[in-house]
């Protein structure tokens, strides 16, 4: 069985509504594993590795909008 593993909803996430003023994803700082990543200011997060992905689920809390699942 594969391991869990975070996956962002692409047409879902919109990091400008998580953060108005400076665009940061909420979930990414919550990601206490550092495998999600943002890599600038108002793009969608990218899971990197992804097999290095703990399914924790931090990020999924995070996420005021649910674009972050754990599948």
């Amino acid at each position: 069985m594969p391991k869990p593993k975070a996956g962002v909803k692409y047409d879902e996430c919109v990091p400008e509504k998580c953060s108005p003023t400076d665009g940061i994803c909420s979930a990414v700082e919550a990601c206490t594993h550092t495998i999600l990543k943002q890599e600038e200011a108002y793009e969608s997060p990218i899971v990197f590795p992804a097999d290095m992905c703990q399914g924790c689920g931090d990020c999924v809390k995070a996420c005021p909008l649910d674009a972050i699942t754990i599948c």
